[in-house]
């Protein structure tokens, strides 16, 4: 979808019947696999598990991105308040980008510098997702993706919210799903997909398939 393509404005309707909602989330599917992602579901938001724990491992061990940004924990919205609102939500659309070659992920040396620009990608898909959706009058629609905003979009130079100024990237920034409290892991595995563990030590050999997910919760 070109910047310079203009979207539409649906009326928003009290009601939604399902073939409607149907065609629509089967639309929005496509149209991320349209942006780039190399795979892309339609997924029951009911799928989502928050969990504390994932929240928890912000801090334990504390990722380096930690309080470094509005949308990472501590400053991240209260997860039962998360909770709450994506209980609110029945369906969503589920993407992945396919990280090739792995080692972009999986060798810490590369993955500095290149996982910032699948961040970047992650988060383009997302933000514009969820403009698709709301143009077509989905107006609650909301998206998380991956990794933190300050690194992708701020490199990492100081947030601006968190000093009391203006996001320079407020269309743009989205807070990872980790950071929202979702469980990852389980969800890519509910959706048929293959996902496995990428940590500092290990062996980029042992590593078949890395992925950066995103989420665009739709209705």
């Amino acid at each position: 979808m070109d910047d310079d393509v203009k979207g539409p404005a649906r009326l928003i309707p009290l009601e939604i019947n399902y073939e409607t909602l149907r065609q629509d989330l089967e639309h929005f599917r496509l149209q991320a696999i349209e942006l780039g992602a190399s795979m892309a579901e339609i997924v029951p938001a009911d799928w989502v598990e928050i969990d504390e724990r994932v929240r928890l491992k912000c801090s334990v061990p504390m990722c380096p991105h930690y309080g470094k940004s509005a949308y990472c924990p501590p400053n991240a919205p209260d997860i039962d308040f998360v909770r709450r609102a994506i209980n609110r939500y029945k369906w969503a659309i589920l993407f992945a980008l396919d990280v090739l070659p792995v080692s972009e992920f999986s060798e810490r040396d590369v993955q500095r510098k290149a996982g910032v620009q699948w961040t970047k990608k992650d988060i383009e898909i997302t933000g514009r997702l969820e403009t698709i959706a709301f143009g077509n009058g989905y107006y609650l629609a909301m998206g998380f993706c991956q990794f933190s905003c300050n690194a992708a979009l701020c490199m990492s130079e100081k947030c601006q919210v968190i000093q009391g100024n203006k996001c320079a990237h407020p269309l743009k920034a989205r807070p990872s799903m980790e950071g929202m409290g979702i469980d990852v892991y389980r969800l890519v595995r509910k959706a048929g997909w293959e996902i496995y563990p990428i940590y500092r030590s290990v062996d980029p050999a042992a590593v078949p398939r890395a992925l950066a997910v995103g989420i665009v919760f739709i209705f």
